[in-house]
């Protein structure tokens, strides 16, 4: 493939990371009652899907590259934050204890149930007979607990588990774990999607090595060979998996993180797989397919994206600031000038308007006038306003900031353009090292994924906003299972968002994986009854069914 696309339009947040990704659509149907025995719905999910049409017989052999758009820290799914390229590498390395169905319900994965008590205080995991680690080792109900051992020791995953009472090994493959509320979502947090990287299951031996992170060692399709760092990643297919083994002999992972090169990589052929985000390279991409030349397969929209405030550093401490820097943001201009006019939709939340979850708020409208005049008398009291803004190096992130940075600049706000590697940027804010940032992965699904996000204390509150009358929301919609009562809670939520901005939202946007004409089989994404799983959520993907035509 040699077309050159039009200039590469990539979201420009900092990395959609810490809590992994699971992004389905939104419905405006009200959903069901969660189902507390052997999957839970994911209420915001769409049963429709995106298939291209496959004609040839599957072929085993071949290796395919794909090329991700950062590099991770190591791989360890407790303590290492992933972005899209991260979790892809990790579904290859690992699988995790659930995962979605086309409907968007959790269904067991590499457990071979999940199932609760009457209550969803207790729940029981009963992971799958005669599976192995890539070292040998069995896979068994202690080395679950062992993995969660790890989460709650780990800083940024502990927040995922903060029901969890107890565990008890019940047997050599059952585990059971009392929560210390109802939590009638917890599968949902099993399936390495937004809720965390909870549920991918690393060996004990991994967990256990000071090297660990740099040698992954999972039960998945492929097994990790070598890493060079900001170079590739190389796994090679598990001809011993538990399920019918991947069809390609390995897989090279690329970090390209410049989108303009990776777009040139692609169109060149060097790669074979990317992601975009970007509605008019889609379309480009779209046209390659109905020439034969490409595959496309589309997410459904997912998180928007949006601004981080640290909120515990001044000037953002002063709700005045965080209320102008919002006003001074004109979202028809930024949304014209990702070229998403008639395809992305302006974000005032962290839910879309088709959502069950959609609360309309006071979120402060753009009003330039409005937005200088809080300036004003801010500056009047306490002087000028300096902000660091922070991203990645990435050559149009550095052009978005400015689109942004020019706005807040009319309404008095100097932001200071800050560039790092993604990795270092990631560091900083976990770190609380930030005054503002891109960001995403919040929002666009179930309100309990983004507990770790909005509740204070978690160690992923990265604005640092605490509000009682939020925590006891986001605490009630969690232990409730009924939909209708957790909205209640949820409205709660979004209206204190609202009301404090600690977050700017800007727009919600949707994913597309493409692969070369020769790349089949991103759409096919089976569960191990061979029925349909969901094969792309947001930027990530699976490649155990993936097959090169050639």
């Amino acid at each position: 493939m040699n077309a050159r696309i039009s200039k590469s339009r990539v979201r420009f947040f900092a990395v959609a990371a810490v809590v992994g990704a699971l992004a389905p659509a939104c419905s405006s149907s009200s959903p069901a009652p969660s189902d507390v025995t052997s999957a839970v719905a994911d209420t915001t999910a769409s049963s429709e899907a995106v298939i291209t049409t496959q004609v040839a017989a599957p072929k085993s052999g071949g290796n395919l590259v794909v090329g991700v758009d950062a590099e991770a820290t190591g791989w360890s799914p407790q303590n290492d934050a992933w972005g899209h390229g991260g979790h892809d590498v990790a579904r290859a390395v690992f699988d995790t204890l659930a995962v979605y169905d086309p409907a968007g319900v959790a269904q067991p994965y590499l457990a071979e149930s999940i199932t609760a008590n009457a209550d969803s205080t207790v729940w029981t995991i009963k992971v799958r007979p005669n599976v192995t680690f890539h070292d040998g080792d069995p896979l068994t109900a202690d080395a679950v607990k062992q993995n969660f051992d790890a989460a709650l020791a780990s800083p940024i995953e502990k927040g995922a588990l903060a029901l969890l009472s107890s565990m008890k090994v019940v047997d050599d493959l059952t585990l059971e774990m009392t929560m210390s509320k109802p939590w009638g979502a917890f599968p949902n947090a099993l399936t390495g999607g937004f809720a965390g990287q909870l549920g991918y299951i690393a060996a004990p031996k991994m967990l256990a090595s000071p090297d660990g992170s740099r040698n992954p060692v999972g039960t998945g399709p492929f097994v990790f060979k070598e890493w060079s760092p900001d170079d590739h990643l190389t796994v090679v297919r598990n001809d011993k998996y538990w399920q019918k083994p991947a069809l390609l002999d390995s897989v090279e992972f690329r970090p390209i993180t410049n989108s303009d090169s990776r777009e040139a990589a692609f169109a060149s052929g060097d790669i074979d797989v990317i992601a975009t985000a970007n509605a008019p390279e889609v379309k480009a991409y779209l046209d390659l397919e109905s020439q034969g030349k490409a595959h496309v397969v589309k997410a459904p929209p997912s998180d928007p994206d949006v601004i981080l405030l640290n909120t515990s550093k001044p000037p953002l401490d002063d709700l005045r600031v965080r209320k102008a820097m919002a006003m001074a943001l004109d979202l028809n201009r930024i949304v014209d000038f990702l070229e998403g006019t008639g395809v992305k939709e302006v974000a005032t939340g962290p839910y879309p308007k088709d959502s069950f979850w959609y609360y309309k708020t006071d979120y402060p409208q753009f009003d330039a006038a409005a937005a200088k005049k809080l300036i004003d008398e801010y500056t009047a009291e306490k002087g000028p306003i300096k902000l660091e803004y922070a991203g990645n190096q990435d050559p149009f992130i550095v052009s978005f900031q400015e689109l942004i940075q020019s706005m807040w600049a009319e309404a008095g706000i100097t932001a200071d353009i800050v560039s790092r590697a993604q990795g270092e940027n990631v560091g900083a804010v976990l770190g609380g090292k930030y005054d503002v940032t891109g960001w995403g992965g919040i929002g666009g699904d179930d309100p309990d994924n983004d507990y770790n996000y909005f509740h204070s204390g978690t160690g992923l509150d990265l604005t640092k906003f605490s509000s009682p009358a939020l925590d006891a929301a986001l605490d009630k919609g969690r232990s409730l299972s009924d939909p209708a009562a957790r909205k209640e809670q949820y409205d709660i939520v979004q209206k204190e968002l609202a009301a404090n901005v600690p977050f700017l939202w800007l727009e919600f946007t949707g994913w597309t994986v493409v692969g070369q004409g020769k790349v089949m089989g991103l759409d096919a994404f089976t569960l191990p009854d061979g029925s349909p799983g969901r094969p792309l959520t947001a930027a990530r993907f699976y490649l155990k069914d993936v097959w090169l035509d050639q």
